[in-house]
């Protein structure tokens, strides 16, 4: 299982690259506690959705119902733009052919992951991907 301080690092890069992606403003972060962005993974069955849960950190939730055919968790990643992890470093369990439930909770805004891109691989192949969308 991902250590606290290893689930805290991925999420920290994870919002340092939505930052750069999204030619962030210096403006004041428009996110309040509540926000939620959502992505529905079709090939898969999954849903995942972010909730602002303070000022400064972001829930993931989500879960995979199919296409997890082996019960490796090393061979599985996430992908949001350039930030990968893989479903060992995040905690994901897999029960072929589901994965999860899973959750996480680390420093972000939902606002800057709208509009980015979303994807689950198995070794290097994208099994299923989507946009983060406002909900």
């Amino acid at each position: 299982m991902m250590t606290k301080s290893k689930i805290f690092t991925f999420l920290a890069a994870l919002l340092l690259i939505c930052l750069v992606f999204s030619h962030a403003s210096p403006l004041p972060l428009t996110r309040a506690v509540g926000d939620k962005a959502t992505l529905t993974l079709p090939k898969l069955d999954g849903l995942v959705t972010f909730t602002q849960i303070d000022a400064e950190n972001v829930k993931v939730n989500g879960v995979l119902k199919q296409g997890i055919d082996e019960n490796d968790p090393d061979n599985y990643f996430i992908q949001i733009e350039s930030a990968k992890a893989s479903f060992t470093q995040l905690g994901i369990s897999i029960t072929p052919p589901s994965a999860g439930p899973w959750e996480a909770t680390g420093p972000g805004d939902v606002t800057v992951l709208i509009g980015l891109t979303f994807s689950v691989l198995h070794n290097d192949d994208v099994l299923d991907s989507a946009k983060i969308t406002q909900s």
